[in-house]
């Protein structure tokens, strides 16, 4: 026993070739499928948390009546749903400082000519709101100790150099009742963000028929402008145990609303869904999550033929090995164990390096998005599910291939493992069997096309990976034309491409790189040969490299299409874009670009073909 364990060390050290690149595949696919599904889970999380914080309403009532609600409906509410979680406020919109509201006049001084809304409160300051609480940015202007008679304290939405009224110091507002005109003036207690309003651009409901708001004013501790009049109730559902945006959410929300359609006259129930922020970032949180299933797949897909490949070609290295273990009376199973360890090492190394790729990932989609939102706080709730999927699914594949291939070997006798496998026999390729084109070739060239077509297995796997991360090229690059040359799409969507960008040029370049240093492995003897014969070292690199370069060629040359299929789904998840509208250059970009990621791993390989060692290369296997 100790003998064999002695073995483990040495396997080791002999295959650490292959247990890197079985740590980088799984590192860079896992890492991606990981940091896709948690971004995803993480906007919803953030969402959540930002909800909650917040005390977000889940419904506000509108009345649509001059009159507002009556003191009958207030209590309606507050004995439906908690006078705790019932909210009054009174709002309104004024163009030009100036509104006619109920037959009476209110004029407001101070605010220019744009559009202003005024929500009222009876709270004592902006501290005291219970629902919606905004998020205070500047302080200390002015205090409630501050303020004189006839003057009440108020809260801007928006920079205070849109104010001004504010300028001088304060805003006044006239208000007609009961044959007299009362006049109130408001002074400057600080800017606020409301929590109902976090994006930043083009939200519809920052806008009053059509036009921009050019002011939002939080005004506390004084009446309502026409008496205690009450025409927004917002309303905290009792129990929040749901995730927001889930199903059971939806569905109780839903019930709510049409419910409070039936119970209150002239009302109009408005729920996060008809919000702008909350809406359209849950949305953009589908979106991503639509476009990485299909992406995760083909990570997935890559990744399992790559690491299979390399097993299976370690266990083939290994037949000494295994034969002289035989002849030790050791059974399959244990024979087995240590290259089952070693695609459990090499899968989980690579498993905790995505992990942290992952998150890294997911926060850098994440804050892409502060570009269009004032981005709630990133959650630090934890979204392992993806990660444990994809993580699951590479080890499991991994482990039921190995110990596949490998009972097929230990099947064997140690006589028949102990000889070299005897070659395939030669046969003529599918050009060859095309003379106007064969024979226009050199032998180099004769050579190069034999060898690529004669190892099906490993051309077809070569051929499926370079198709798969030029499709992801494809796809990276249209939604960046989309967003960048036809004003379509955001500045997260521009993040979220380029990111698909670099792990596309990653998977390309570690599989191009695992399956060439395969190649070379197999193939030390005949390079050997070739630098006996006296090819230099140029001749030599060039041998592997033309096959390389032919393969990937056929490759990018599948991927463009396959790039349409999956554009095509793109834009149909992200609901912008067509194939039609793509830009020419796309499409040479796309093949250039695979080319470069092919070339540089290809320089990279050059000094493993150039340094063989041609003696021990040739020792002939006895």
């Amino acid at each position: 026993m100790k003998t064999y364990l002695k073995t483990f060390p040495k396997m080791f050290k002999r295959h650490l070739t292959r247990l890197v690149s079985v740590f980088l595949m799984v590192l860079v696919s896992v890492g991606f499928t990981a940091g896709i599904g948690m971004s995803t889970d993480k906007m919803a999380y953030s969402l959540d948390d930002y909800y909650r914080d917040a005390n977000i309403s889940d419904l506000i009532l509108k009345s649509t009546r001059d009159t507002g609600f009556t003191e009958d409906e207030i209590a309606l509410a507050e004995e439906r749903y908690g006078k705790e979680n019932v909210q009054k406020g009174f709002s309104l919109e004024i163009k030009g400082g100036e509104l006619d509201f109920g037959g009476m006049k209110i004029t407001v001084g101070g605010v220019g000519e744009g559009i202003t809304r005024i929500y009222c409160f009876p709270n004592s300051n902006i501290y005291a709101l219970t629902q919606n609480k905004p998020k205070v940015v500047t302080d200390n202007k002015v205090y409630p100790s501050d303020l004189k008679n006839g003057e009440y304290l108020a809260w801007a939405e928006r920079e205070t150099a849109q104010m001004k009224g504010f300028e001088d110091g304060a805003v006044t507002m006239q208000v007609p009742l009961g044959g007299f005109t009362i006049s109130h003036t408001y002074r400057l207690g600080g800017t606020v963000q409301s929590p109902l309003h976090f994006a930043t651009r083009d939200d519809a409901s920052m806008q009053y028929e059509g036009e921009e708001l050019e002011n939002v004013l939080y005004i506390f501790d004084c009446p309502p402008i026409t008496g205690n009049l009450v025409n927004d109730l917002y309303i905290t559902l009792p129990d929040r145990a749901a995730t927001l945006f889930s199903g059971a959410y939806e569905d109780k929300v839903k019930t709510e609303q049409e419910e409070a359609g039936e119970l209150f006259a002239d009302c109009a129930p408005l729920t996060l869904y008809e919000n702008f922020s909350f809406a359209s970032f849950d949305a953009y949180e589908g979106k991503i999550e639509g476009i990485g299933y299909v992406l995760m797949a083909v990570f997935l897909c890559v990744t399992l033929l790559v690491v299979l490949s390399t097993m299976t070609r370690l266990l083939e290295e290994e037949r000494g090995q295994i034969a002289c273990l035989q002849t030790l009376g050791y059974s399959p199973l244990m024979i087995l164990s240590k290259y089952l360890l070693f695609a459990v090492v090499g899968t989980a190394i690579g498993a905790v390096g995505a992990w942290f790729a992952g998150e890294a990932l997911s926060y850098i989609i994440y804050i892409n998005f502060d570009w269009n939102y004032a981005l709630p706080p990133y959650s630090l709730r934890p979204a392992a599910i993806n990660f444990i999927i994809a993580a699951t699914v590479i080890l499991a594949s991994t482990l039921i291939a190995t110990f596949a291939a490998g009972m097929h070997k230990t099947r064997e006798t140690p006589a028949v493992l102990l000889r070299p496998r005897t070659p395939k026999a030669g046969r003529k390729v599918i050009l060859e069997r095309i003379p106007i084109l064969w024979n226009r070739l050199s032998f180099k060239y004769k050579s190069t096309m034999r060898n690529v077509l004669r190892f099906r297995m490993r051309f077809a796997m070569t051929v499926v990976a370079v198709m798969a991360s030029t499709a992801l090229v494809v796809a990276g690059l249209a939604v960046l034309d989309c967003c960048l040359f036809q004003d379509i799409g955001t500045a997260a969507m521009i993040g979220v491409a380029i990111i698909v960008l670099v792990f596309a040029a990653l998977l390309n370049a570690v599989v191009i790189y695992t399956l060439t240093n395969i190649n070379i492995s197999e193939r030390n003897r005949e390079l050997a040969t070739l630098m006996v014969l006296g090819y230099q070292d140029n001749e030599v690199a060039l041998y592997v490299y033309r096959e390389i370069y032919i393969t990937s060629a056929i490759g990018i040359a599948l991927g463009l299409p396959f790039g349409c299929l999956l554009c095509l789904f793109v834009f149909s998840v992200l609901d912008f874009g067509s194939l039609g509208g793509i830009s020419w250059f796309v499409w040479i970009i796309a093949a250039v670009l695979s080319l470069i990621f092919t070339f540089a791993v290809t320089l990279m390989l050059r000094p493993k073909i150039v340094k063989i060692d041609m003696n021990e290369s040739l020792k002939a296997i006895e």
